[in-house]
């Protein structure tokens, strides 16, 4: 089973739309969970959540879940939270939240954590992979 993580490389230089499909495609994504806590876009409308639930349909699915707090994620880019406590206070968020509560194997085969942050590095979408795959076994993470 694998969770696909995608990630855009800068608003800058995010990939065009039909890039992005030939991706999720080649890969053989069943499912993007869309699971930034803002899912709206001015500078690159394409990706806004409405937008993306058009092109997508049925493989597009919004999980608020695995979105952090406005308080961690402001915190984190107003440079008033440091990484490793935005790690700490995010893990703690989703051990209490415990998405992967009732999530079957088959839930997650071939999805994609969709989120605009230039590296999975320093990202919620590698720690809300990390968490899934600690949750359910026989995962593999793959980055895209």
């Amino acid at each position: 089973m694998t969770i696909c993580q995608r990630y855009f490389q800068s608003v800058s230089v995010v990939k065009r739309p039909d890039a992005f499909i030939d991706v999720l495609n080649a890969v053989h994504v069943r499912a993007v969970w869309d699971i930034r806590l803002w899912r709206t876009s001015a500078y690159v409308p394409f990706y806004s959540g409405k937008n993306l639930a058009t092109v997508l349909g049925a493989r597009y699915e919004q999980h608020p879940e695995l979105a952090p707090t406005t308080e961690i994620l402001t915190g984190y880019k107003n440079g008033r939270i440091t990484w490793a406590n935005y790690e700490k206070l995010y893990r703690e968020l989703l051990a209490a939240r415990r998405p992967a509560d009732g999530l079957a194997l088959g839930d997650i085969d071939r999805i994609c954590l969709l989120c605009t942050e230039k590296s999975a590095l320093q990202c919620h979408r590698h720690l809300a992979a990390e968490y899934i795959a600690s949750q359910i076994p026989n995962i593999d993470i793959m980055h895209l």
